[in-house]
């Protein structure tokens, strides 16, 4: 079975996150509900099911890049934005699909172009490398990320 991004099955609303605890965004992935609560100062909480994944104080706002089904599961591919020059974002896979959801450490080359492929049971995020002409890539497998390239 490949991959879909954003596959039938996923529902997505988006909403004014202005009252305190309200989603700014809530995606309904097969029997799964994901939704990002912005939390003041900065930060974003991750929540699947009303259960928190994910708390992120560090980041300016975490959000949804987009969702695949691989081999019957879904991972989400977040983005972590910063106020930082150096490095404006990072990026997390959000697995649903296992028994408790897990979520990936932060990782990226610091470019916000990421592109994503599925093959083999086997997510692969590839970027450019800033003031380089290289690219980069993690490979998310059996729960764990890992820079490839």
């Amino acid at each position: 079975m490949g991959a879909a991004a954003l596959a039938m099955g996923a529902v997505l609303t988006v909403g004014s996150a202005n009252a305190a605890d309200e989603p700014r965004l809530t995606a309904a992935l097969g029997d799964e509900v994901l939704k990002l609560i912005d939390i003041a100062p900065k930060g974003t909480k991750v929540l699947v099911n009303d259960a928190m994944v994910l708390e992120d104080r560090d980041s300016a706002l975490v959000s949804f890049v987009n969702a695949y089904t691989l081999d019957g599961r879904w991972l989400l591919l977040l983005k972590a934005e910063s106020d930082a020059k150096d490095c404006p974002a990072r990026f997390r896979v959000l697995e649903l699909s296992s028994p408790k959801p897990r979520v990936s450490p932060p990782f990226g080359s610091c470019s916000d172009a990421a592109e994503v492929a599925t093959d083999g049971g086997v997510m692969t995020v590839t970027m450019p490398v800033p003031a380089s002409k290289d690219i980069a890539a993690w490979t998310y497998r059996d729960g764990r990320i890992a820079r490839t390239r």
